[in-house]
């Protein structure tokens, strides 16, 4: 059975006055039933609240992804590995800018087929099954790791790219992208060695913690502020 709280015992609770209560109630912060000529309160209502959850019909809103602070982890991390990397969301679009961007894939974006092939790559990469490492369409290598708000995965870290994959084929790539053969071999050449070693694979995972590190810092003073707002408006 329900407990219900009499008003002085929600005023008690939530330290505001009477008329701060029937405001609440009247615009729906507040849900309450009238038992002959008195207002009694469900205590599941208070104790939510005093924890700063929201109500039953409102909207939880959207947070924006602080694309400024993950971009700044995500080049220190790029510079100190000296390997490319971007944070792509669960459908494969971009997030952040590529850092340390790499002239192969210069190369093969310059061109409107090149560009595509990348984003479908990238949506492809968001739905890849278990195993870190992944092949791009232009046959380079990439490492990632998921990132995680509040236990939910929101996108990915990819860290790459690497050299080649075995059976890469840069004849046909260079053909259907209009590139110079020599260009683009060259440009593979000056990629980072394999991503197999355990060192490249390991850089993602601590770069994602980094970023998740911020997520959970921003979800918890966002319920703060929240809590604030909450307290401002019973008090008002």
């Amino acid at each position: 059975m329900t407990n219900l709280l009499t008003t002085r015992q929600v005023q008690d609770l939530l330290k505001v006055d009477r008329i701060t209560v029937y405001r609440m109630l009247n615009d729906g912060r507040l849900k309450g039933v009238k038992i002959g000529q008195q207002w009694r309160f469900p205590s599941s209502e208070v104790e939510r609240l005093l924890s700063g959850a929201p109500g039953p019909t409102a909207d939880t809103p959207v947070r924006a992804f602080p694309t400024h602070c993950v971009q700044t982890i995500q080049s220190l991390f790029s510079a100190i590995g000296q390997v490319g990397a971007l944070v792509i969301d669960n459908q494969g679009k971009p997030l952040t800018e590529p850092s340390t961007p790499c002239s192969f894939c210069a190369l093969v974006q310059s061109t409107p087929q090149g560009r595509t092939a990348c984003g479908q790559s990238w949506q492809q990469f968001s739905v890849a099954g278990e195993g870190e490492m992944l092949t791009c369409h232009a046959g380079l290598q990439y490492s990632r790791a998921p990132i995680l708000d509040n236990s939910e995965r929101i996108g990915w870290f990819l860290a790459g790219p690497f050299q080649p994959a075995p059976g890469a084929d840069p004849v046909t790539l260079a053909a259907d992208n209009d590139i110079r053969l020599a260009e683009l071999r060259e440009a593979a050449a000056e990629l980072p060695a394999s991503a197999n070693k355990a060192h490249m694979r390991a850089w993602p995972q601590q770069a994602s913690a980094a970023i998740q590190a911020i997520l959970n810092e921003r979800s918890g003073l966002m319920q703060r502020l929240k809590n604030i707002a909450e307290i401002s408006q019973l008090e008002s």
